[in-house]
């Protein structure tokens, strides 16, 4: 983990006193533990237990004492697997769709009462499974396609609605639909016109973020089914991309090295930087204060402190116009190490 040098929109150097506030160590480990000795034990390769490398997973607080809280897929596993932040342990329960063909799991997401969790696989199979028990709630179908599953190819994206009551599928080839969370029926879909790589959701004024191909930035209202917002700016990849708690804020990182931040209700850019390692993930606190990002051949996490919070006065039009990037260095040194 690292911390330093100019930062987000809106961002600066952390302030010595604040900086202490951090720890330059690794807290918390979800791991499968002592694959050796039990691969030993059993008889067999390490790399028959071992879990491949996580390519999605969810996290939800709300019933973390109570049941497994944590869901991820991996590449090329047609399994999900559960896991309880408490104890920082795998659960007792794998997840197996029950498509008849077996295909790897792509997406998935956890309910906002965290009971449930969706899985949603590479040959377009959606199904629910109750996060205490392990076992199938049914599966999402829509009857107009020719196959039995929800989308034609990749699911690329799952999101739920903060009251249980819809969830939101996007497929690759561009087909987003909403589905009635309890009965698994289709209640309307749109197509994007292109191919989907990725989605966000924010759950509290119901827009939806999607990234095709074209490198733009499209969002949606999930409630009238429209675009209200298209962001042009990245010139490579789209990597990543997540809303501010608030919902005001969306902020994107492309292959092209840039971290742009876009505030919807002005529908422009306030703020990019271009980093000189490209960003691979990015992430905002809760309450607004850090982003997180991660990057090319980097095996840190680096924290950009939010000086819109900590300025005694902000204006935005004093911050990078829409077309202005600053350049920026990583930083070398991490914070153990300068102390």
């Amino acid at each position: 983990m690292a911390m330093e040098n100019p930062s987000y929109p809106l961002v600066k150097t952390v302030p010595s006193v604040f900086s202490q506030l951090f720890r330059d160590q690794q807290s918390r480990e979800l791991s499968q533990r002592h694959v050796a000795k039990r691969a030993k034990k059993l008889r067999v390769k390490e790399e028959e237990i071992k879990l491949k490398p996580v390519i999605a997973f969810d996290c939800a607080e709300i019933r973390a004492r109570d049941w497994c809280n944590v869901v991820t897929c991996h590449m090329d596993t047609s399994k999900a697997y559960v896991w309880r932040l408490q104890n920082f342990v795998i659960g007792e329960h794998i997840l197996t769709p029950s498509s008849e063909t077996e295909s790897p799991i792509k997406a998935c997401t956890i309910s906002a009462c965290g009971n449930f969790t969706i899985l949603g696989t590479e040959g377009g199979w959606i199904e629910k499974f109750n996060l205490q028990s392990g076992i199938s709630r049914g599966s999402y179908i829509d009857g107009s396609l020719s196959l039995q599953c929800a989308h034609e190819g990749e699911v690329v994206g799952l999101a739920c609605d903060a009251t249980n009551g819809s969830l939101i599928s996007a497929g690759y080839r561009g087909d987003i639909k909403v589905w009635d969370f309890k009965s698994c029926k289709l209640k309307s879909k749109f197509n994007v016109g292109k191919s989907v790589t990725k989605i966000a959701y924010h759950r509290a004024n119901g827009l939806l973020a999607t990234v095709a191909d074209d490198m733009v930035l499209v969002l949606f209202d999930t409630v009238s089914m429209k675009m209200v917002r298209r962001f042009e700016g990245h010139t490579d990849r789209i990597t990543d991309l997540c809303f501010s708690e608030d919902g005001k804020w969306l902020i994107s990182s492309s292959m092209d090295g840039t971290l742009r931040i876009w505030d919807i209700s002005l529908a422009r850019q306030i703020d990019a930087m271009r980093v000189d390692v490209s960003i691979t993930s990015v992430s905002m606190s809760p309450n607004m204060d850090v982003l997180a990002t991660t990057h090319v051949d980097q095996n840190g996490v680096y924290l950009w402190v939010n000086q819109a919070l900590f300025s005694p006065s902000t204006n935005v039009d004093s911050y990078a116009s829409g077309k202005h990037v600053r350049n920026v260095l990583l930083p070398t040194v991490s914070s153990a190490e300068r102390s």
